[in-house]
């Protein structure tokens, strides 16, 4: 068996209390060949002062340049010495403390370049509260122009195609939908699908508000422009495709 270290990266603003419990879930996990890399920027809250108490622990790095979110998870990608990158935002959690042993066996098994799976969305106050669960399916590239897409939070992959592959800034809420799109349309990667829940998200916050949702709309449209003849099928299937995931 194959032992591939796994970067686990958290980008964090004003991420307590529950930026605790995502490092915890991290911290629980079984698999010992692996890191976290935390990348925060000035936050109002405690957020700093508790990670001065990880810096033993974990590669904290302070992020002034960046533009967004995703030129911090740029930042962190370059500070990787993992085969494999993941990302655990600052306020969700792994479901159970065998998830990276799983993955990483999941991986020597399908020698994957890329690996996705499912996740579940929990109430912010309640973690036993599901109200959302997004199954993904087996990975087929012609879904993408229908609106398909897997989870941003549980794909995994190399190191050394996220190097090559990185977030565009310009996209403050929807780089994750352009980076997907462009790897995973990419026919050179072997892509697998790992049917398990590989993250728990918490629901709610910024991205939930009708001006976010109205601006996340408008770039996904670009995004889809850029890749797609029709487009429009795409984005609307896109949506549609969310509304049998809620409980």
């Amino acid at each position: 068996m194959s032992n591939f270290k796994i970067s686990i990266i958290t980008v964090v603003k004003n991420g307590m209390p529950f930026l605790k419990e995502a490092i915890e879930s991290f911290d629980l996990q079984t698999y010992s060949n692996k890191e976290q890399i935390i990348v925060y920027s000035k936050s109002e809250d405690e957020t700093e002062k508790y990670l001065n108490t990880q810096k033993n622990s974990k590669i904290i790095i302070k992020d002034e340049y960046s533009q967004n979110m995703y030129g911090a998870l740029n930042l962190a990608v370059k500070n990787c010495s993992g085969d494999y990158i993941g990302i655990l935002h600052a306020d969700d959690f792994f479901p159970n403390k065998d998830l990276l042993s799983d993955l990483s066996n999941f991986i020597d098994d399908t020698n994957a370049d890329i690996i996705y799976g499912n996740t579940k969305f929990c109430k912010k106050e309640n973690i036993n509260h599901i109200i959302r669960v997004w199954n993904s399916t087996q990975f087929d590239r012609t879904k993408l122009k229908y609106g398909w897409m897997p989870p941003h939070t549980t794909i995994y992959i190399k190191k050394n195609i996220m190097l090559k592959n990185l977030y565009s800034e310009k996209f403050s809420i929807s780089g994750d939908y352009e980076f997907i799109l462009k790897v995973l349309l990419n026919d050179k990667f072997i892509i697998k699908f790992f049917n398990k829940t590989l993250i728990i998200m918490r629901a709610g916050g910024e991205s939930t508000k009708i001006s976010s949702l109205i601006k996340k709309l408008r770039q996904d449209i670009q995004i889809s422009k850029k890749f797609f003849k029709n487009y429009y099928i795409c984005i609307f299937l896109k949506i549609f495709r969310k509304l049998n995931q809620f409980l």
